[in-house]
């Protein structure tokens, strides 16, 4: 089925639109929420988040857009299993937490101007490059999997790997960061 049509259908809100996505996508979803996860959360909480994951794309279909439903539900697996990890960490008292909030205000900041500072940084690399990084640490894929999908020996991902960390830390060292701003 075309993916196009594939879009349509879980527009329409066709319940066999959201079967033909979960089998399509089922395995790739939680093998990203169990990358992230890291045997922290049970079987049963996995295949929760998993259909959390799919139930959120079946409400948001009308953002759906040929080529871009992987990334998509790429993102909601993402956020929704590092939205349940924080669930996981030790509650705070109630004066550490007020303390905490200046500190998570400020280290947000940081994060979004480091995020920005590596997307264009990013760009400078070569395309194969940018996409094994951007497969390996931001969906999680492993570099057998990257391998099998780019048509790529894991030898060859392997390298592109080192290669591309190596310049992406000299590209961001040129920019101000230093080594211990903890970059990669």
């Amino acid at each position: 089925m075309r993916e196009s049509r594939l879009i349509e259908q879980l527009q329409q809100q066709s319940p066999e639109g959201l079967q033909k996505l979960m089998d399509i996508y089922m395995g790739y979803v939680s093998t990203i929420i169990r990358n992230i996860t890291r045997s922290v959360l049970t079987e049963n909480d996995v295949e929760e988040l998993t259909a959390d994951v799919f139930l959120a794309v079946w409400q948001t279909a009308d953002k759906l857009k040929p080529g871009k439903v992987r990334p998509y539900l790429a993102a909601i697996a993402r956020n929704r299993a590092r939205s349940r990890m924080r669930l996981h960490k030790e509650n705070l008292p109630l004066e550490e937490a007020g303390l905490m909030e200046a500190a998570d205000l400020q280290e947000e900041v940081e994060h979004t101007l480091l995020a920005e500072t590596l997307r264009d940084t990013m760009r400078q690399l070569p395309e194969k490059d940018s996409e094994v990084l951007i497969r390996h640490y931001y969906y999680y894929q492993q570099i057998a999997e990257i391998a099998e999908e780019m048509q790529l020996t894991r030898s060859a991902v392997k390298v592109r790997l080192h290669r591309a960390r190596k310049k992406l830390k000299e590209l961001l060292i040129e920019r101000g960061y230093t080594y211990e701003t903890e970059l990669l």
